[in-house]
């Protein structure tokens, strides 16, 4: 069994802590989950959270798939690597803006290899209320005078050790950065690398095809001149995988902070490759 779907949370002090304290410490923690699996295409009907009880201090946070599929198992090692990626990120003292070989750079300090966690990292604290999350945690622990430290480990390796003197520091900076913070603008146009599974095809005229994306279907339109005049020469099928280059439009939600896709806006700027679920092999040297 993965170990390293799990991590250990350490409260520092010799009292007993406020159970509100427990509760709501915790709920933050999965609202972050909540949102790094949303953003690898999964839901909360997809994995479980589970906690071992407190033990000498401690208690650990295990992501659980609920499916027994090999390849979605790595669901919780990823998304626990980025997890803690972003508790790096936010208590490293570095700028919102950072870019990505500077978030290499501090993953790799820490331990964490997974290698889609780095741009999944950026994008989560570019472009969600993340750090407000991780602030409220401090607030919490802040608030209960029997904490005198918060240590979180994974795999017995110390990712964040933070004494209780600090706690107020990251609640400051956080505040500030958040009261500072100017949306440039109101909607942008995101990009990036991505593989479709092909559900409906049109051949003729200006209709979007059908796909699923990251689990959920979609339909875009195809920019590529030089894939459309392929598809007389090539057959392609349901279930077919396209690899692309796909944009699309998101929206500034301010009540949110966070970005939000219009699910109308998906285009295929460029078809990278073709596989056929018939041959495994690439149909198309793109």
């Amino acid at each position: 069994m993965s170990i390293n779907n799990q991590l250990t949370i350490r409260f520092g002090g010799e009292g007993n802590i406020k159970v509100e304290t427990l509760t709501n410490f915790l709920n933050e923690y999965k609202e972050l989950f909540l949102l790094i699996n949303k953003e690898l295409g999964y839901t909360p009907d997809d994995f479980s959270i589970e906690v071992s009880p407190p033990e000498n201090g401690s208690f650990k946070i295990k992501l659980k798939p609920k499916y027994k599929d090999l390849l979605f198992d790595k669901l919780g090692d990823l998304s626990v690597g980025v997890f803690l990626g972003i508790l790096a990120f936010a208590t490293a003292g570095i700028s919102k803006s950072s870019d990505i070989d500077e978030i290499k750079k501090l993953l790799v300090e820490k331990e964490i290899t997974e290698t889609e966690a780095p741009q999944m990292v950026q994008n989560i604290i570019q472009n969600t209320g993340a750090r407000q999350n991780i602030r409220q945690t401090f607030i919490i622990v802040n608030d209960d005078e029997n904490i005198t430290g918060l240590k979180i480990e994974k795999k017995d390796k110390e990712i964040i050790n933070i004494p209780r003197k600090n706690f107020s520091k990251y609640i400051e900076n956080t505040t500030e950065e958040s009261e500072n913070q100017e949306i440039i603008v109101e909607s942008d146009i995101f990009t990036d690398d991505a593989s479709l599974v092909i559900k409906t095809l049109h051949f003729e005229g200006q209709a979007k095809w059908g796909f699923v994306f990251r689990g959920y279907p979609i339909k875009a339109s195809i920019k590529d001149t030089d894939f459309q005049e392929k598809l007389g020469s090539e057959s392609f099928c349901k279930g077919d995988v396209l690899k692309v280059r796909l944009s699309r439009k998101r929206n500034y939600d301010k009540e949110l902070q966070t970005f939000i896709v219009d699910q109308n806006s998906y285009v295929i700027e460029k078809v990278l490759d073709h596989i056929s679920k018939r041959n495994t092999q690439s149909k198309i040297g793109y």
